[in-house]
């Protein structure tokens, strides 16, 4: 997969980077490649297909840490529910983990009415942070000040998608 950059403000000073691009559903004129991404986005938020991220998520990891990656603590943003969080996300940082050398920070964060974070665990550490799609980066925003109060030092933003509305014809 290819990467795509991603802009939040307030986050110049991190790498940001999106694997794909993802159009709304209500975004109809669009290319059989927009389709097929849609669909890898559905079928990652399923829960099938996190195998083949993972792979991808480990590479670009290895790729940008070297052997400094053992030192990189790998947390996803929590879903919106504890339920959705786990299908999403604690097989998926295992795997990561398992494939790049990265500390999981999965158990490390929990998902109740708010976002707990054990800052203990977090302080001092060199993070990247994992969500499934960024629109505005508003979800992005607040769990890296969460963690940056926690003490941690957030260098990194991986995305599988960034939604996108206009879809260029090639």
């Amino acid at each position: 997969m290819n990467t795509v950059n991603v802009y939040i403000k307030g986050q110049e000073d991190k790498e940001l980077i999106s694997f794909l691009r993802y159009f709304p559903s209500r975004i109809k004129n669009i290319g059989m490649d927009a389709v097929f991404d849609r669909q890898i986005v559905y079928d990652y938020k399923d829960g099938r297909n996190h195998l083949e991220v993972a792979k991808c998520v480990a590479k670009f990891l290895v790729k940008k840490f070297g052997r400094k990656i053992c030192n990189v603590v790998f947390s996803c943003i929590p879903a919106s529910s504890p339920e959705r969080n786990e299908m999403r996300n604690r097989h998926f940082s295992e795997l990561v983990c398992k494939f790049s050398g990265a500390i999981d920070g999965f158990s490390h964060v929990k998902e109740k009415n708010n976002i707990e974070v054990d800052a203990n665990f977090f302080k001092n550490k060199i993070v990247c942070i994992w969500d499934d799609v960024v629109t505005t980066g508003a979800s992005f925003n607040a769990y890296v000040s969460q963690l940056e109060q926690a003490g941690a030092h957030v260098t990194n933003g991986i995305f599988l998608a960034k939604t996108s509305y206009k879809y260029v014809l090639k």
